[in-house]
């Protein structure tokens, strides 16, 4: 197999996709990255790259801003900036901190704030914005040990809500007396509607996690529901291994279900989710590069979901593919954009602006982001030609290859990132 491939687009099925909300105002002029320092020696970062296409700086970083920290492996931001004025969370995995960023001026961004988590819980992993401002974040352990034998990754993780100023308010435990596996808590999605919250188990850094979706009462965090997720099943009924490995990126669907993925790329439906005896079931898997290789079908990580669009990294298939799902219960793909090996896409982020998408990757790949096009009538996506930061790879923001404003840094590396608007008045 080659080294690195052409970038493919194909097209797989026919019909088109129901239509997406407009593309917005015009494409945000600028990109902000949270960025690691590669040798591990200098502060890690966020970056903010110039990504106007007409600007003479295109697809290069303009500024930079230091957070404090050392080989802190810089992680998730929200999946969305937060409404302007608001400060965005963010965190810095090993020293376990979430950092809350004043982003109001692109070319001065800076730390307002960051805190620990709130004791037993440890190693804040997802931010969910509530509709008043306030924040929950996810928390994949905590101290005391762990349901599995020799498991040293500490215990179950939990839930906290934050005022959007950083303020604790409140905070609870995933565990669940007897369940075998610890309870990572990875993404949270929050359904005030129903006075629900829903979180999903994946491991990030630690050997052991339960493959379930728990079920919280908003109101007063009580843990109402935990859902073992099932085993896929292939067409013929017979087993689909791995297929519910790692529940990872829920979204509410039009209907009122949730749709989510697991790193394992199966895909399961949750409903009734108000009944108090919730149904979850498995409704489609998304076959790799080769379907005959197991592991080329593993990644499915973080999606964005444009009207009845579902966009899917899928890491170690080094692709991304678009689902029609317009209806839940049966998704199927419109297309799909492969990218050279060396890139194991990982999140996705739409500019609220135009359609375009960012990409970063995962697992010792993340030596830049994509930015690709996105058409919403046919769910068809494209690497965005109109920057190139100096790669031979168009839309390639590599950051091996930059100047950094706030000193020699060597090459970096950045996992999320997320579009800026333009500069204030």
């Amino acid at each position: 197999m080659k080294s690195t491939v052409a970038l493919i687009l194909s097209l797989a099925a026919s019909g088109c996709a129901t239509t997406s909300p407009p593309a917005g105002p015009g494409p945000s002029p600028y990109l902000l990255l949270l960025a690691a320092d590669r040798d591990g020696l200098e502060e890690d970062f966020f970056a903010v790259v110039d990504v106007e296409p007409s600007s003479p700086d295109a697809g290069k970083v303009i500024a930079t801003t230091p957070i404090g920290h050392r080989n802190s492996m810089p992680h998730h931001t929200e999946y969305e900036l937060p409404p302007a004025g608001s400060l965005l969370f963010a965190n810095a995995h090993h020293p376990e901190a979430t950092m809350l960023v004043d982003v109001g001026n692109p070319r001065a961004v800076r730390v307002a704030k960051s805190f620990s988590p709130p004791a037993p819980l440890r190693f804040p992993h997802d931010y969910a914005r509530l509709p008043g401002g306030n924040v929950l974040v996810g928390f994949l352990r905590s101290d005391g040990e762990g349901p599995d034998a020799g498991d040293t990754e500490d215990g179950h993780g939990g839930i906290a809500e934050y005022t959007a100023q950083g303020e604790l308010l409140r905070s609870a435990s995933a565990a669940v007396p007897g369940y075998p596996h610890p309870v990572r808590v990875y993404a949270v999605l929050p359904m005030l509607d129903l006075d629900l919250v829903l979180t999903t188990s994946a491991r990030m850094m630690e050997e052991h996690s339960a493959n379930v979706v728990q079920l919280w009462r908003y109101s007063d965090l009580a843990l109402l529901k935990t859902l073992d997720v099932p085993a896929g099943r292939k067409a013929d009924g017979s087993p689909l291994d791995w297929a519910n490995e790692m529940p990872f990126g829920p979204r509410r669907m039009a209907d009122g279900s949730v749709l989510l993925n697991a790193y394992m790329c199966g895909f399961y439906r949750l409903t009734d989710l108000a009944s108090g005896s919730p149904r979850i079931a498995h409704v489609y898997d998304i076959h790799g590069r080769d379907p005959e290789v197991q592991h080329l079908r593993v990644g499915c990580s973080v999606p964005v979901v444009i009207g009845s669009h579902w966009i899917m990294p899928v890491a170690w298939s080094q692709m991304v593919v678009v689902l029609d799902v317009a209806d839940p219960a049966a998704p199927r793909e419109v297309s799909r954009l492969m990218l050279p090996e060396d890139f194991n896409a990982h999140w996705a982020a739409k500019d609220p602006g135009s359609n375009r998408i960012v990409l970063g990757a995962e697992m010792g790949k993340e030596r830049g982001v994509y930015l690709l096009t996105y058409d919403p009538a046919t769910g068809t996506l494209a690497v965005d030609g109109s920057i190139n930061a100096g790669s031979r790879r168009p839309g390639y923001i590599d950051l091996d290859h930059q100047a950094w404003p706030h000193g020699p840094s060597g090459s970096a590396w950045a996992h999320s990132a997320l579009f800026l608007p333009g500069d204030p008045p």
